[in-house]
């Protein structure tokens, strides 16, 4: 499990790795208006250019619960005020929950990520963190503290990984998508309420799972999503008319043609017996009521399965495919 990083120098480092990491993946574009509901304010932004992402970051001493404010948004040149789509504050005098940032440190690896806790408000009555979490693309963890229960969170990036502006940015995108979602009335159907339902049911049954994770893997759980998108991308252009490519809290992603589930995939992060065993569970049941020539794909990382399940996976009629990152600075999807 990811261990809270609480101390207030610790955090300082964090974040001063943090601001460097991203500030060197963006141009200063200079001193900007930064609007947002209570009011603005001129801040330095960063940014690589229109319809990119920008960032700003500053101190909010004064603020009820002091914090590091770390604000990014939709980068749109003509606009007076930049508008801020999500901030990642992190609070710098305590641990306080009620700012949604904070980081975190592998324990085995000593690498510290940037975390946000999914409190996203969507701008009506009833919509907030629990209806964001639900998103299927949103790499969650647990995260040990010292004196509560564990911090469920989503893992953004690793603070010195020369990819985190990217990870800040599919953030930045998801959320955006959730606030136009709200506002088209969405998430007003009882397809969206059960959703949400779903995922608040599934996210208690998936904590030990989440907690035993391989720290190894922790770099790899925040591309999740994108594994997800890369798949979507693929198999929508291939769809005919009468193919529905979804996913759910549930299932990673799915086909349905005429009602009935044609396809299932689920994407795993490790290639360990465990995530393996878990995931002929996932495809096995969730397409227990589909017609018989279903296909069943898992995509996992590239590398050796463990010894004796490549003839089990055939056995079961599931196809293994595989992906890799490639290398850094900017990191994507490569489907195999």
């Amino acid at each position: 499990m990811l261990i809270m990083v609480e101390d207030a120098a610790d955090k300082s480092h964090a974040q001063e790795a943090m601001e460097a990491t991203v500030i060197a993946q963006l141009a200063r574009v200079g001193k900007r208006n930064i609007g947002f509901p209570s009011g603005n304010l001129d801040e330095i932004l960063y940014s690589n250019g229109d319809s990119s992402l920008w960032a700003a970051f500053s101190n909010f001493d004064d603020a009820r619960v002091p914090r590091r404010w770390n604000a990014f948004g939709v980068y749109e040149e003509k606009r007076q005020a930049q508008m801020i789509t999500v901030e990642i504050n992190v609070p710098t005098t305590s641990n306080s929950a009620a700012v949604a940032g904070f980081f975190a440190r592998d324990p085995a690896t000593n690498a510290i990520y940037l975390m946000h806790d999914g409190s996203v408000g969507g701008g009506k009555k009833g919509v907030g963190r629990y209806a964001f979490m639900s998103r299927p693309d949103l790499a969650r963890e647990d995260v040990e503290r010292t004196d509560s229960e564990p911090r469920t969170g989503i893992v953004i990036g690793r603070v010195d990984d020369p990819g985190l502006a990217g990870r800040i940015w599919h953030f930045v995108q998801a959320v955006r998508a959730f606030k136009d979602a709200v506002k088209r009335g969405d998430l007003d159907s009882d397809v969206a309420r059960r959703t949400i339902a779903e995922w608040d049911a599934f996210k208690s049954e998936s904590a030990g799972r989440r907690r035993g994770r391989r720290r190894a893997e922790i770099d790899y759980v925040s591309y999740h999503g994108d594994i997800v998108e890369a798949l979507r991308a693929e198999r929508e252009a291939k769809a005919g008319a009468t193919a529905r490519v979804i996913n759910s809290p549930l299932v990673d992603l799915m086909v349905k043609v005429g009602g009935a589930m044609t396809e299932i995939y689920e994407v795993k992060t490790s290639r360990d017996r465990q995530s393996l065993y878990t995931a002929i569970g996932q495809l096995m049941i969730h397409s227990l009521d589909a017609p018989a020539d279903i296909l069943r794909t898992l995509v996992l990382p590239e590398g050796d399965l463990p010894g004796g399940l490549a003839p089990c996976f055939a056995k079961l009629g599931i196809t293994v495919r595989r992906f890799k990152l490639t290398a850094t600075p900017n990191r994507k999807v490569l489907l195999l």
